[in-house]
Parts: C-alpha cells; sequence; structure tokens
C-alpha cells in the first residue's frame, strides 16, 4: 500500500508546483498597462518633511497608458463643478528595468526612477526639482495603480 501511495503524492506536488509556475511566469510586473496617479509625495530636503497630496476622483480620471515605446497620456482637471479632459500627449521613452531609470526621449539627462513595481502598484521618483529652494534637489514620488 506504501508503494502506491507515495508515488501517488509525488506526482500530487509536482503537478501543482508546475501549474504555479505557469500562472506565476505570465503575471511578472511590467511598466505596460494603463495606470492612474493615487497620490504625490514630496520629500523637502530644507525641513525633512513629506508634503502628500492624495489625487481627486476627477484627477484619477488622467491616464498614463504605457506601450513598449510609447506613454499616452490624458489629463483631467476641475473647471467649477465638471471634470474636464485638458490635455492629451504622447511621448517616446526608454525604460531600464535592470536599473529603475525612466527617460522621455531627448530628456536622457532628466531621468526618473521605478523604486517599486508590483503587478497592480508602480512608484516612480523625479530627483531633478528644488521645491523649497534650498540649493538641494528634493524627490517627488508618484505613486500609480494599475487599471489594466
Amino acid at each position: 500500500m506504501k508503494k502506491l501511495f507515495f508515488p501517488f503524492i509525488l506526482f500530487s506536488i509536482v503537478s501543482c508546483s508546475s501549474d504555479d509556475e505557469v500562472q506565476n511566469s505570465g503575471n511578472k510586473a511590467s511598466i505596460i498597462g494603463e495606470w492612474y496617479i493615487e497620490k504625490s509625495e514630496i520629500y523637502r530636503s530644507s525641513n525633512q518633511q513629506i508634503q502628500i497630496s492624495f489625487s481627486t476622483d476627477c484627477q484619477k480620471m488622467s491616464t498614463h497608458e504605457f506601450t513598449s515605446s510609447h506613454v499616452f497620456s490624458i489629463s483631467y482637471a476641475q473647471n467649477n463643478n465638471t471634470c474636464e479632459k485638458t490635455d492629451s500627449v504622447a511621448r517616446k521613452y526608454t525604460f531600464d528595468k535592470g536599473n529603475g531609470k525612466f527617460w522621455f526621449e531627448g530628456e536622457e539627462n532628466y531621468p526618473y526612477f521605478v523604486t517599486q513595481l508590483t503587478l497592480t502598484d508602480m512608484v516612480m521618483e523625479d530627483r531633478t526639482q528644488d521645491f523649497d529652494g534650498d540649493g538641494t534637489k528634493d524627490i517627488l514620488r508618484r505613486f500609480y495603480k494599475k487599471i489594466n
């Protein structure tokens, strides 16, 4: 009886493991897809404070769709009591997943950094601006949520 039971258990374990691997291989985190900005944080070097701003429902309608070579951004803004489309832009980009560097074509000297990338979340940092005027670059973090 033990001789029959052991191969059955071994077969069951191997079967489950291989199915999991196949399912997980198709679920790799990728920048490609449609995203919206859930919130932004600015780390100010002058006082080591973090200023957090959450996107409004109208701002969450603004989307950034990443393809393998371009990002298509559609912006919405509140105008009185109405949420209106304000802009639509397509830009070519490069993303080096190895070091997390992201930049738009012609702006190689002004990279962004993808510091977190999962199936549903992405954090992108802009380290090029001095928001508080102290002469030191601050960090703007944008927290994206994946739509599809």
